[in-house]
Parts: structure tokens; C-alpha cells; sequence
């Protein structure tokens, strides 16, 4: 499976728990210019922002679940942090199980359905209107 993201966006998984995180172990982050970014549960806010700033010269950063064992506003800020590294150029795919939290930092989603796959799905345009995010990604 060929999966191209956004460069310069987040992109927040959708779906299931089970389907998203098979799909994020499917990503290979063996390659150059990839770097997945994990957290122990039990590291606080500034340790997940360092490790988030420690990756943000690769091209391709999938943030596995960074915010587990937070408080709301702890995972408002790691997130926050998220934006800034897509700024640099960075194609963010994002799986966390708090979704409001991570569609707040969102450019774009992607849903993982067992049934059909990959789903583009609409996300908000910058003028309020609602984009398809395929038009959104043959514009990036």
C-alpha cells in the first residue's frame, strides 16, 4: 500500500482504534526522512514537546499516540506542538485517541474503515466552506 500525505499539514486518523493502529504499524519508519513518535504514558508534557522537537527535521513524522495519560490541557499542548513541524515542511500523520483534541490542530483527515479502506473525508476550507480533502491534496 502507497499512502502519499499532505507536505506542511497534519493529517488526523479516523476510525477505530483497532484499524488506525494497524494502519500506523503498517507505516514504515525504517525509511530515510520518516520518524514515528511515540511517548511512555508516563512522561510529562515538556519530555513529549522535546521529543517532538527532537524529530522535526524529518520529512514524514507519524505521531503515534503521543498524548496518552494526559490531562485535557496537556494534550492540548503537545498537539499544539504539531503545528509548528508541518509549518517546517513536515507531512504529520497523527493517531490519538483523543480525537477533538487532535482535529483542533488538523489541516486535513483520513479515515481507516475495515470495510473500505482508506476514506478521504471533507474537511473545512480556510473560507469556512467544506473542501473535499482530495481537492485540498492535489493543490499541496
Amino acid at each position: 500500500m502507497t499512502l502519499r500525505l499532505p507536505t506542511a499539514e497534519v493529517t488526523v486518523l479516523l476510525g477505530e482504534p483497532i484499524v488506525r493502529r494497524r494502519l500506523m504499524a503498517m507505516c514504515d519508519d525504517a525509511s530515510a526522512g520518516v520518524r514515528r513518535i511515540t511517548a511512555d504514558p508516563s512522561s510529562g508534557v515538556l519530555e513529549r514537546r522535546r521529543r517532538l522537537e527532537e524529530a522535526g527535521g524529518a520529512a514524514v513524522l507519524l505521531v503515534d499516540r503521543v498524548t496518552d495519560g494526559l490531562d485535557a490541557t496537556g494534550r492540548r499542548v503537545v498537539l499544539g506542538a504539531l503545528a509548528g513541524l508541518a509549518a517546517r515542511g513536515a507531512a504529520v500523520l497523527v493517531d490519538d485517541d483523543d480525537s477533538v483534541a487532535a482535529l483542533a490542530v488538523a489541516d486535513a483527515t483520513l479515515r481507516a474503515d475495515p470495510a473500505r479502506g482508506l476514506v478521504v473525508e471533507p474537511t473545512v476550507g480556510t473560507a469556512g466552506s467544506v473542501a473535499p480533502l482530495e481537492e485540498l491534496y492535489r493543490a499541496s
